[in-house]
């Protein structure tokens, strides 16, 4: 029998534990109103593209991104694999915390100038992220 718990840390989409006889993954699922104080609505069709671009950075990079089990459009959710924090601790909270190790930013650096240098090659590839609309909604309107 499966088992779920609120993950912490975003105020976009619920992101749940789920335990299942299987092992551990990670639900997803896009909110159309964002946590957050003031009303802040965004597309929930965001997570289509999410779960394309982690099929495409995967494709190029394998190890940036973690697997992506699943992704059912109608109920909005990506399932993907469960990457434990003692193995993955978060860059974002080493960083805060004062901790800059320069392998990792190189390491980060390395993957994603792989991945945009195979998507800038391959213009085609924007007819299949037509997001410009989701980012203004999640990244500019607010501000």
């Amino acid at each position: 029998m499966a088992s779920a718990i609120p993950l912490t840390g975003g105020v976009s989409s619920d992101i749940h534990l789920v335990t299942t006889p299987a092992g551990p993954v990670v639900v997803k699922r896009a909110l159309a109103q964002l946590r957050t104080a003031q009303e802040w609505r965004a597309p929930v069709e965001r997570s289509r593209y999410e779960a394309a671009w982690m099929r495409e950075a995967a494709r190029i990079v394998p190890d940036a991104v973690p697997k992506l089990l699943g992704h059912d459009e109608a109920a909005g959710t990506i399932t993907m694999e469960y990457l434990p924090p003692e193995t993955y601790p978060l860059w974002k909270n080493q960083l805060r915390d004062g901790r800059a190790d320069p392998a990792i930013a190189e390491a980060v650096a390395d993957r994603l100038v792989r991945i945009h240098a195979a998507t800038a090659a391959a213009p085609a590839l924007a007819h299949d992220f037509p997001t410009e609309a989701i980012f203004r909604a999640i990244r500019l309107e607010p501000y």
